[in-house]
């Protein structure tokens, strides 16, 4: 089975339409609340997305922003594209450690509003783009 993702280009693509489909999406108020920054940091293709919960809509980048992250998300874009779709759970993901995660774990709660969201727009981008 090939990769999801061809190269970084098409990766960041697909989700800075996602990230921009939910930035004011209320799921975000955890985020914003608790001033979180999230960093997914993904390999094959290799990409960094911060999403940076300090502002109301929340941002997202593919550079560091100049802060540490509150949380880090360390996994594949496969693994993250799985995750996406919802045919893998999130505790699945990390029992199996597909997706490592450190930082504050009582923020780490935090994580699932932003990625239920996300679930509900990345299938139609998917179809879309890919």
């Amino acid at each position: 089975m090939g990769r999801t993702y061809s190269d970084a280009e098409q990766l960041r693509a697909v989700f800075s339409e996602m990230f921009d489909d939910v930035a004011d999406d209320d799921a975000m108020d955890g985020l914003v609340a608790q001033q979180m920054v999230i960093n997914f940091r993904l390999h094959d293709p290799s990409t960094d997305i911060w999403v940076d919960g300090r502002t109301r809509p929340v941002a997202t980048t593919f550079e560091p922003i100049g802060v540490d992250a509150t949380l880090t998300a360390e996994l594949s874009a496969d693994s993250m594209h799985t995750l996406l779709l919802g045919t893998l759970p999130l505790g699945k993901a990390v029992l199996f450690r597909k997706l490592r995660v450190s930082g504050s774990r009582s923020r780490a709660l935090k994580f699932e509003p932003l990625l239920h969201a996300c679930q509900a727009v990345y299938p139609g981008i998917v179809d879309r783009r890919l």
